[in-house]
């Protein structure tokens, strides 16, 4: 189900698996910007993702920011929801520093679920930078990202 008031989440938790997967997105997409989106479930005000799904960036400048068409956006959607899980955010790469542009500001501000910004320039090292957040009340929280 599509949550329309989410909590303001203390923790995002991912399975290291779907780590992986998210960092081999950035790692593939560089220098463009590679994104997804995130599915699993809400528990004690903790988004527990079970499920990360690449998607196209078919932003006009890819390099820097990403755009996921909408009609694949609700066809992922529905599929997740017919398995039984809730959309709970976005992920994203950027080549620079894993923190939001003001793009993104502007689109946390619409949709206040988890965002997940991986820092891609350094994609040789084995672990990249990667943050969590959620705009929730009017402000821009960093949420503690618990890799399990």
């Amino acid at each position: 189900m599509l949550a329309m008031f989410l909590p303001l989440f203390k923790e995002v938790v991912l399975a290291k698996n779907l780590h992986r997967k998210m960092l081999e997105v950035a790692r593939n997409s560089y220098p463009l910007e590679g994104c997804g989106i995130l599915f699993g479930h809400i528990d004690n005000n903790k988004a527990i993702i079970r499920d990360v799904i690449e998607t196209e960036n078919s932003a006009d400048n890819p390099t820097v920011r990403f755009y996921i068409d909408p009609e694949l956006f609700y066809t992922i959607l529905i599929s997740a929801e017919e398995s039984g899980l809730e959309f709970l955010g976005i992920f994203h790469s950027h080549p620079t520093q894993p923190n939001p542009s003001n793009w993104d500001l502007e689109y946390m501000k619409l949709h206040q679920n988890v965002w997940i910004i991986i820092q891609s320039l350094n994609r040789e090292e084995k672990k990249l930078k990667m943050k969590a957040f959620q705009w929730y009340n009017k402000k821009l929280f960093d949420v503690k990202l618990k890799i399990t």
